[in-house]
């Protein structure tokens, strides 16, 4: 009797809390979301092809990285910007060419369409996909009476295009393989090469009969170093391999006719001028000696700057674009030996973000994808600054105020000093490159003990990442591959003596994997030496996030699925399903300051309660690449995901600022006790972040005081839904034994 005369009391009279408490039914925490814009414009210029307009004149078309992709018009000679075309629903194309009949086609990704510009009407058509569920078209080749050619990935197709007979799907040019890169076409004896990436592969197929045979030199099939561009030129083959080594074929048998000098440019010219093909060796331009099979820069010898992505003739003129980046062009008279370089006026686009940054210097760090533009928001006042340019970062990570960054193609860490002017190539500065060692991506980094430990994914072809360790004292750094094997490294997390590391089954590009199923792998710090590796989700192909969470317990992402693991016996003691399913290395856990753990998962923005497990869904759709700074707001880019699980449109830089939190630091119990005694009541949060243990405050209360003050909460818990009457009882019961 007397227990529920106290428990009467406390509902009918008690009003005092050690916080506000809400006296509706509880609300699920929302935030609000804020969106800074496009973060930066910039010029990546994929390929350019010189062809003329409908008056005759010349023009260079040329497609663009953008939100969306877009093809530019210019005049390479007045040097006139004349019209940009938008290619809708892309976010650009590696691909571009004039047919016969004067109109221009470009090859998107990652839609993956063809597009057609006619140069009278400057209309841009959508004509859609040549081959179902491709992302990327490569190498388009003009034909006879208006057709061209081109290939695809991932699968690996060849295809046709005409205005009279529509798309046709040439096939498979090597079965296995993923990459068609680029292709070239004789059209008088109707005969296509298909440049097969990733596995060193050059197909010949005979368009008439549809026999295929591999001409690539035996020696060098399945070597990673593969054919990326190829040109049929005075009935010769020119490739150029994906390490730049050139090498020319006789386009029938694939006999070697010369190798041993490097080709930087995408190719060479499309024609000979005379008894020479051009082409850019390193930064200088080159030619080629039909005649004498002979290699060499031509006289002088003329700078280009930088690698040709187009190449033409205007006049016996060479007109060439040079790099991606930079407007740069070259012209150059075979006859009189004179040069010149100049800016041609293509125009900035925005680009997808494909990396951000919360820094410990407070600014907010974006890298553009390919481009590796870096710019910096200031939060405070909305000023984006753009820095410079690097190169495509794939991870990055800050350390005692110091940015390191893993950057793509060349697997480079480069170390960062905000406090001192960015300059390119010594701030940041390149601390070592992995691409030696078989590394292109470094996705995960973590650092302990005077140490950084940097996970990587491995190049074209290969499988089995990498762990290298760098010493911050001695510049020293020493690769360990693969920790498991055939599995990459994406992601890491030390703890204790203890580094933890998370796989992907995935191989480099072009590759289908070899193991099973994603493994975590531990790694003593002191000795330096892997000491378990076990799979915490059965059939799971990449652990893309591993922190230390709420709770002192390791918590994971396992393609859409939650793991937590304890840190001492390895066990898996929870697993819960999420919204959304595998999106790649992007996926990422943050614990928040307010306990939660918040997870940007496949487009999905997910906060969990590290009490209950519940998972309430802030955003469905539009997160991506996501970094929280010290106040605990998660900065990520947009993005839209399209029928092919390709993700575009994420120019846009956004904040979520979780709902505030009326208890930082709660005490995460999982049961309510009343000094020490068990309540029997799970502990559990209300919507303002304030858990039941943070709200009894059982220290400052004794005998009677005690049960009164915990009667005063208990009632305001039921009046608030945030309990329910029997477990109020037992509230009130364990502070009734605790007095």
């Amino acid at each position: 009797m007397r227990l529920t005369t106290i428990l009467l009391a406390a509902l009918l009279f008690g009003t005092g809390a050690p916080a506000a408490l809400a006296q509706d039914e509880p609300r699920p925490p929302v935030g609000t979301v804020t969106d800074f814009g496009v973060q930066s414009t910039a010029l990546t210029v994929f390929e350019g092809f010189f062809g003329a307009d409908t008056t005759g004149r010349p023009v260079v078309y040329s497609v663009q990285m953008g939100t969306p992709g877009v093809l530019a018009v210019v005049d390479p000679v007045t040097r006139e910007h004349l019209h940009t075309a938008t290619m809708a629903d892309s976010s650009g194309a590696w691909a571009v060419t004039q047919a016969s009949d004067g109109s221009v086609y470009t090859g998107s990704y990652p839609n993956a369409h063809v597009y057609r510009y006619d140069p009278q009407s400057d209309e841009m058509t959508d004509l859609g996909a040549p081959v179902p569920g491709q992302t990327v078209l490569y190498g388009f080749q003009p034909g006879e009476d208006g057709k061209i050619y081109g290939g695809t990935y991932p699968g690996a197709h060849a295809f046709s295009y005409s205005p009279s007979e529509g798309f046709r799907d040439l096939g498979v040019m090597y079965e296995g393989q993923q990459y068609v890169v680029d292709v070239a076409v004789d059209t008088e004896r109707e005969v296509l090469w298909a440049a097969i990436g990733s596995a060193g592969h050059l197909v010949r197929m005979d368009l008439r009969t549809g026999e295929k045979r591999d001409i690539w030199p035996e020696e060098l099939r399945g070597d990673a170093n593969y054919p990326a561009d190829i040109n049929l030129v005075g009935g010769k083959l020119f490739v150029k391999r994906n390490k730049l080594d050139g090498i020319v074929l006789d386009p029938d048998t694939g006999a070697v006719l010369a190798r041993d000098f490097t080709i930087s440019s995408r190719g060479t010219t499309r024609v000979a001028d005379g008894s020479y093909v051009y082409f850019t060796s390193g930064t200088t331009l080159w030619r080629y000696d039909l005649t004498t099979d002979t290699p060499e820069p031509v006289p002088g010898p003329v700078t280009a700057g930088g690698p040709g992505v187009g190449w033409g003739f205007v006049d016996g003129r060479l007109y060439g674009l040079i790099g991606n980046y930079a407007q740069d062009a070259l012209s150059y008279d075979p006859a009189t030996g004179a040069s010149e370089r100049f800016k041609l006026p293509f125009p900035a686009q925005p680009i997808d973000i494909n990396n951000v940054s919360a820094g410990q210097d407070g600014k907010i760090y974006t890298n553009l994808y390919i481009n590796g533009t870096v710019a910096t928001l200031d939060p405070a006042t909305g000023k984006v600054t753009e820095l410079g340019r690097v190169a495509q970062t794939d991870g990055w990570f800050w350390h005692e105020g110091t940015m390191y960054l893993g950057t793509y193609p060349n697997g480079a860490v480069l170390e960062y000093d905000p406090s001192q002017p960015f300059r390119s190539g010594s701030n940041p500065r390149e601390l070592f490159r992995l691409i030696g060692d078989g590394q292109n991506r470094p996705h995960a980094f973590a650092a302990a003990a005077g140490k950084l430990y940097v996970g990587t994914t491995p190049d074209y072809g290969l499988w089995g990442g990498a762990l290298t360790v760098y010493d911050f004292a001695t510049g020293e750094h020493d690769v360990i591959k693969p920790p498991v094997a055939d599995q990459g490294v994406i992601s890491l997390v030390a703890r204790g003596g203890t580094l933890w590391g998370g796989t992907t089954i995935n191989g480099g590009g072009g590759t289908t994997p070899k193991a099973d199923e994603a493994k975590i792998f531990t790694f003593d710090l002191a000795t330096g030496t892997k000491t378990s590796e076990f799979v915490p989700v059965p059939g799971a192909d990449s652990i893309t996030s591993i922190v230390e969470g709420p709770d002192g317990l390791l918590w994971g992402l396992a393609d859409g699925e939650l793991f937590v693991l304890d840190p001492d016996t390895s066990e898996v003691r929870r697993r819960v399903d999420l919204p959304g399913g595998y999106g790649g290395v992007q996926d990422e856990l943050h614990v928040n300051p307010d306990e939660h753990v918040y997870a940007s998962l496949d487009g999905h923005l997910l906060r969990i309660d590290p009490l209950s497990m519940d998972v309430t869904e802030l955003r469905e759709d539009g997160t991506y690449r996501s970094s929280q700074d010290a106040a605990g707001n998660l900065w990520f880019r947009s993005g839209v995901k399209g029928v092919n699980n390709a993700v575009q449109g994420g120019a846009r830089l956004l904040r979520y600022t979780p709902p505030a939190d009326a208890c930082a630091g709660s005490d995460l119990s999982r049961e309510v006790t009343v000094k020490d005694v068990g309540s029997g009541v799970p502990n559990r949060y209300r919507p303002d972040g304030c858990t039941i243990e943070d709200l009894i405050e059982d220290e400052d209360h004794t005998g009677s005081g005690l049960v009164g003050h915990v009667g005063k909460v208990v009632g305001q818990l039921i009046t608030a839904k945030a309990i329910t009457a029997a477990e109020g009882t037992e509230l009130i019961e364990a502070a009734r034994r605790a007095s």
